[in-house]
């Protein structure tokens, strides 16, 4: 790997291309399981007296960060304030546009994959890669976002392999991936004339959070139709309820999928049968990791081990010093 090197560049409403990085600092991106797309942040000079600090920037204009050669966030202008001397710019990737478009679609009995497929081919988003999701799709998708039909194809994928996916965009096209083959060994180098290590092994601050709130030792699966609601499977973990008592979900299904009902109890009784624990750390920056990644923490002053998912991550870069903050949350067994 090589020394940290970000670049900044401006793309105007005329498609003119502009390297704005002297002039920027602050630089901050972030992204979240949570969330759908990155934010980028950060603030550019201004003095309007001052014939050496061209004012360039405007909302609806288009960034590019750059660390060397590889892309890191590419996306636009959604917000800007504007002070005396200075503008504070904030940037989404493009996966903006999926939340504020709204459609009328119909899926008949095919693959997940290919649904999102055909979504997009009908937006215009590229595409970067779409794993293989064989999940059924049966369903007609009214008034809702681009955004938010994606995410119940793939809930619709979840409960019934048990397998999570993690939604980005890399370089303007879309990627839908598993979690689990989205594992990454994050190194640093300070310097060129020294080795990159791994950053794990001098982590900074660490704070470790353990709640019960969202625990659900009780599954109980019912039928869509509301005439003749009953359950139809079951799952519970008794030794859970004894301990922590009873706490239940219960979630429908559409009657075409009462056949997989069994198999959506127990795979939302893995997912949800834990106790949450969120542990926040401190690290120096490497940009392979973001929010969707698992990295392999060991760490016995907090009793960390194993494979841990990255639920939100935090990249600040500032006199020339990358760090990040991330929390994560360990991956079930």
């Amino acid at each position: 790997m090589a020394v940290d090197n970000y670049t900044v560049f401006l793309i105007n409403n005329n498609g003119k291309k502009l390297n704005i990085t002297q002039l920027c600092s602050n630089l901050s991106w972030r992204d979240s399981i949570e969330t759908l797309g990155m934010e980028l942040t950060f603030d550019i000079a201004r003095n309007t007296e001052d014939d050496n600090i061209p004012d360039v920037v405007e909302i609806g204009n288009k960034l590019i960060l750059k660390n060397n050669s590889t892309e890191i966030f590419r996306g636009i202008i959604t917000d800007l304030g504007t002070e005396r001397y200075k503008k504070a710019i904030t940037a989404f990737d493009y996966a903006f546009y999926l939340n504020q478009s709204r459609t009328i679609i119909q899926f008949r009995k095919i693959s997940a994959k290919e649904a999102i497929s055909q979504l997009c081919t009908k937006f215009n988003v590229p595409i970067g890669n779409i794993t293989s999701i064989s999940t059924p799709i049966t369903k007609i998708y009214k008034d809702k976002t681009i955004a938010e039909i994606i995410k119940d194809i793939l809930k619709q994928a979840t409960n019934e392999l048990g397998i999570k996916y993690r939604l980005e965009m890399r370089a303007g096209k879309l990627y839908i991936e598993k979690y689990t083959d989205l594992i990454v060994t994050a190194t640093f180098q300070p310097s060129s004339n020294l080795e990159a290590f791994n950053i794990l092994d001098a982590i900074g601050n660490i704070s470790k959070t353990e709640s019960i709130q969202d625990m659900k030792n009780s599954i109980q699966i019912t039928s869509g139709n509301e005439k003749s609601s009953r359950i139809v499977a079951t799952a519970e973990d008794t030794t859970n309820i004894a301990k922590y008592g009873l706490l239940q979900e219960v979630e429908s299904v559409d009657d075409k999928d009462i056949s997989k009902a069994t198999n959506i109890a127990n795979n939302k009784l893995k997912e949800l049968n834990r106790i949450n624990e969120d542990t926040t750390i401190s690290l120096l920056g490497n940009d392979d990791v973001r929010a969707g990644r698992i990295l392999e923490v060991a760490n016995t002053i907090f009793d960390l081990k194993g494979q841990y998912l990255v639920k939100s991550c935090t990249h600040t870069y500032s006199n020339s010093i990358h760090k990040m903050s991330i929390t994560v949350e360990k991956v079930n067994s």
